[in-house]
């Protein structure tokens, strides 16, 4: 089967030509083997979700490791009002895990017990029970956590893996090896407001978790194995170092821009072109297309939306993109720190700058069509 570039959802590497993330896998699994817990905080669309699948992948090659991929995209919000029905779907996610991994003891057990699971406290000796039924070390992954940040519930939940893992370090309790969170939003940081109570407090379950400095980002080295593959598989012709450079000069390496370049070189420029070569030109075409403000993704779309909704960070962008204003890249600023998390900016030496030069061109295109907007209206 012909593979394709992705730009939707989770890459596959047997269908979806990919760029190179085995330095990453590698520093992850550092983080795992030291028994390390942490969380994945990204922007939108930038590779999350594929580096748990690849990683996920790579544990099961591992006979030592059991691997356990959750999500709570997609369950509802019922599961999140009251500790048993938390309880029991937490346990519906483990089983469904589970049965994809043959790992029939375990599965069996807890369709066993799932009833008996009412409470917190019951399913802290559940996940104890797990890690001592089986030889491998459990890793757990949660996915898309987002919707479950802001819930005193969920909160809770990680106060009892916290709790687990001091137990667990002090040899007092058995719990997983690693739990890895996988978000936009740090958890650490987050501010919940709790229903009734006035005043917001900060989320501390989960400060038990290291920092996570790996680079998700592409540089060029990691895009060109990508275009090789492609190259290899096709015939076409391309100097593949010269047009992963170009592709990372405008993306900065931002994952899904690589691939929507690449997709629209490959399915839209090329079939109209009558020598089958990728070239600089075509890079800038692409690029062109993307800039275009009438041109939309569902990331465009986020961006412009979180932009709109917050007006500290509208003016911040505006600053920065329409005055040239410079803001010291201080996380423990509010508005730095946010529009750091959703992918606006960067680090540049100290200084806030725009993530990469298509989300420059596309907010800077924004801001001037409202500015003329406001000027015909008024």
């Amino acid at each position: 089967m012909s593979k394709r570039f992705n730009d939707t959802g989770v890459c596959i590497p047997e269908k979806h030509y990919m760029a190179d993330t085995n330095s990453k896998l590698t520093a992850i699994m550092a983080l795992i083997e030291e028994g390390s817990y942490f969380a994945i905080n990204r922007p939108r669309q930038y590779g999350k979700t594929t580096i748990a699948h690849l990683l996920g992948l790579e544990l099961m090659n591992r006979a030592d490791y059991l691997a356990l991929e959750l999500s709570f995209e997609g369950i509802g919000d019922v599961i999140f009002e009251q500790e048993a029905s938390f309880c029991k779907g937490f346990i519906n996610l483990l089983i469904r895990e589970l049965t994809y991994l043959k790992e029939t003891t375990l599965k069996n057990h807890l369709q066993e017990i799932k009833p008996q699971i009412t409470n917190l406290a019951e399913l802290s000796e559940t996940i104890t029970w797990i890690c001592e039924h089986t030889p491998k070390k459990v890793v757990l992954v949660i996915d898309e956590i987002d919707k479950s940040s802001n819930n005193q519930l969920f909160l809770s939940f990680l106060g009892l893996l916290r709790d687990k893992y001091l137990r667990r370090n002090r040899g007092r309790d058995s719990s997983f090896q690693s739990v890895i969170l996988i978000g936009v939003h740090d958890i650490k940081t987050l501010k919940l407001k709790i229903t009734g109570v006035e005043n917001n407090k900060l989320n501390s379950p989960w400060n038990i978790a290291v920092d996570f400095p790996i680079n998700m980002g592409f540089s060029a080295l990691e895009i060109r194995p990508m275009l090789a593959a492609y190259v290899q598989e096709k015939g076409i012709k391309m100097n593949t170092t010269v047009i992963a450079e170009k592709i990372h000069y405008y993306t900065s390496g931002y994952p899904f821009l690589v691939s929507k370049i690449c997709k629209i070189i490959d399915e839209t420029l090329l079939p109209n072109k009558t020598k089958k070569e990728w070239t600089l030109a075509d890079v800038e075409a692409a690029v062109k297309a993307i800039t275009y403000e009438g041109y939309t993704t569902t990331l465009f779309d986020s961006l412009i939306k979180n932009l709109e909704n917050d007006s500290e960070l509208y003016k911040m962008m505006f600053e920065i993109s329409i005055n040239g204003l410079q803001y010291n890249f201080n996380i423990g600023t509010p508005t730095v720190y946010k529009s750091f998390l959703l992918g606006f900016i960067k680090d540049k030496s100290g200084i806030c700058a725009i993530q990469n030069r298509i989300f420059e061109q596309r907010l800077y295109n924004h801001f001037l069509s409202k500015q003329a907007i406001a000027k015909r209206f008024h």
